[in-house]
């Protein structure tokens, strides 16, 4: 039987705070239950998230629980998408906090059925439902998505939902060989295809906790340059001036990601030299173009302090001053990249 919602949460070694997570699911779906689901893909956990989602599963008729072997929070969210049997879905994290009786509102702003509804935006003036029927239109929503508007939302999957229909009929799946800025991606494509969309300044999301953002993962590096070809390829049509804004953003943020998530953090944990990571980082931010970048100041108000600095120093190729500037501010912030 179909439901009107889905929840779709991947869980990993989630048990120690999963209890608060689902106290304020069940708020936030109030008196619904018979029209929401919460879909738990549980992807290879080794503490006790399973045995605590299977007693949950047991006495709640709303709830289902899938567990697969441990392959990416993408391959989860793919799974859900694949068995959820709502008429729309979300994917939600299950360290985070959500408004209370929030579906409610949810129900009301679906009766247009819109391809896509975003909740939490910001300076909005009025919640709105929008065809999107130009390309100026969609670049315009894409550019919230970055920031890069005054009304805006943030840049991850949280307080996005989506037709369930509308993404199987384009094959809109989360790319499982990526594990840097997939949930971009995905919003990007969505938006690509989608028709129409209902906009809201409606809290959803209590809290968003950082997730992971300590823990190094090798493959930062190869899907960082694969997410760049794909952008590439996804605005290879659009008129070029128009999307010049949104590339020089995402080349930046690319940029700040590398610098942090892969190369400075092998440095940090003592895998590269300082002349091996100075060496190999400027061969890549030479290779693929990164200087015409970072001579852009247009962006700094989006970025954060850090991210300012550095693009300071590679706007004058000061890559040594970069690293060690990033390897110093993560010992502040007590970042140890495990």
């Amino acid at each position: 039987m179909e439901k009107e919602l889905t929840f779709i949460m991947p869980t990993y070694n989630s048990a120690s705070y999963l209890k608060r997570t689902l106290k304020s699911v069940e708020q936030m779906i109030g008196t619904y239950d018979d029209k929401v689901e919460i879909l738990f893909v549980d992807d290879g956990s080794t503490d006790e998230t399973v045995e605590l989602l299977e007693k949950e599963v047991q006495h709640k008729n709303n709830y289902r629980f899938l567990v697969t072997d441990h392959g990416g929070v993408s391959q989860a969210r793919n799974i859900g998408l694949k068995n959820a049997q709502g008429k729309y879905v979300t994917f939600i994290d299950s360290d985070d906090l959500y408004t209370a009786d929030f579906v409610v509102h949810f129900f009301e702003q679906i009766k247009q059925e819109p391809d896509i509804v975003w909740e939490d935006v910001q300076n909005l003036n009025v919640s709105t439902y929008r065809e999107i029927k130009t390309e100026s239109e969609r670049i315009e929503l894409m550019q919230m998505v970055l920031g890069l508007t005054a009304v805006h939302i943030q840049e991850g999957i949280a307080s996005k939902f989506y037709r369930r229909k509308f993404l199987l009929e384009h094959d809109l799946l989360f790319d499982e060989e990526i594990v840097i800025s997939e949930d971009t991606l995905f919003i990007l494509e969505a938006l690509n295809k989608a028709k129409s969309i209902y906009i809201s300044d409606v809290e959803f999301y209590v809290i968003l906790d950082e997730h992971s953002l300590s823990r190094f993962n090798e493959k930062v590096l190869k899907s960082e340059l694969e997410y760049e070809e794909k952008i590439d390829a996804l605005f290879k049509n659009f008129d070029v001036t128009q999307v010049k804004p949104i590339l020089a953003r995402i080349k930046l943020n690319g940029i700040y990601t590398l610098i942090r998530r892969y190369y400075g953090a092998k440095y940090q944990r003592h895998e590269l030299s300082l002349t091996e990571t100075v060496e190999l980082f400027s061969g890549l931010f030479k290779e693929h173009g990164y200087q015409k970048y970072t001579k852009n100041s247009n962006f700094d108000r989006i970025f954060s302090m850090r991210y300012k600095m550095l693009r300071i120093l590679l706007k004058y190729r000061l890559w040594r001053s970069a690293i060690l500037l990033n390897s110093f501010l993560d010992r502040i912030k007590g970042v140890t990249w495990a």
